[in-house]
């Protein structure tokens, strides 16, 4: 049978990394999220809580790395 579109799926590197980075970016944002609601602002203060700058931008800023670099170290020895 003579196959005409796109005939390729995810390379083992990326589902490696894809897996490694939910193992460690789901505890992670987890526990930042209990951190983030454990503080309490005084009444009329601005003190810029905020769950985007607080939780998601550093869970972010550590699992896309890790599981790029899980991918990259998977893909070159496969």
């Amino acid at each position: 049978m003579n196959s005409q579109g796109y005939d390729d799926g995810p390379t083992r590197g990326g589902k490696w990394g894809c897996a490694v980075a939910a193992l460690i970016g789901g505890p992670l944002f987890l526990f930042l999220m209990l951190i983030d609601s454990l503080g309490d602002c005084p009444p009329d203060v601005d003190c810029g809580k905020g769950v985007w700058t607080h939780v998601v931008l550093p869970t972010m800023l550590v699992t896309i790395p890790v599981g790029l670099i899980i991918r990259w170290v998977v893909n070159r020895r496969g």
